[in-house]
């Protein structure tokens, strides 16, 4: 019998729900599912989209983002149902003798860091006037091009150190570190002039 895993909830807004397991159930890398049959090659995220009144299920390593269906439904209802939906799911995962968190490839990094700037580093970025473009995955760190508002930013850097890599090391614990591979001088309003000597 597996050890039980300790589930925190963390309501995002009225509709959707963060739930931070003890340990990962999945591996790393972010992933959308909307329907039993979609997860059926993840037995966690299967199990809570079970749950009555649950229609989504966002899973990446040990964190767990469920919607639901009914905005009347409260979560507090629907919260021991997704422990003892994730905890069902996470024996039938290691009932198959699956193992989570391998190491991953560029290839595999790059799919899932993809999706995460699609999803949310990308929209958070555009409120400021800015992109940033997934070049590369070598040896498991990934390069970066700033775009719009980003490129030339005084505060480049620490949107990228405090911001963006912690955000990726943190859904795709596989990532080494980011690159920045932009040329921060040239734009049409840089932040750094280039030296005309």
């Amino acid at each position: 019998m597996p050890t039980p895993i300790e589930v925190t909830a963390e309501p995002v807004d009225e509709n959707r729900c963060k739930f931070m397991l003890s340990r990962a159930v999945h591996e790393p890398g972010v992933k959308k599912y909307t329907s039993a049959e979609d997860a059926a090659e993840s037995p966690v995220a299967e199990a809570v989209l079970g749950v009555p009144g649950i229609s989504e299920v966002v899973v990446s390593g040990n964190v767990i983002t469920a919607a639901k269906s009914d905005p009347d439904m409260p979560w507090s209802m629907l919260e021991p149902q997704v422990r003892y939906a994730v905890n069902a799911g996470a024996e039938r995962l290691e009932s198959t003798g699956a193992t989570v968190g391998e190491a991953m490839d560029d290839d595999a990094i790059y799919d899932a860091v993809a999706e995460l700037f699609k999803t949310q580093i990308n929209p958070a970025v555009a409120q400021h006037g800015g992109r940033i473009d997934l070049v590369d995955v070598q040896d498991a760190t990934i390069w970066v091009r700033l775009m719009g508002g980003c490129q030339g930013c005084g505060m480049a850097n620490v949107t990228l150190r405090q911001g963006v890599e912690a955000a990726v090391k943190k859904l795709v614990p596989a990532v080494k570190g980011v690159k920045d591979i932009t040329d921060h001088t040239s734009g049409s309003n840089p932040y750094f002039q280039q030296d005309s000597k």
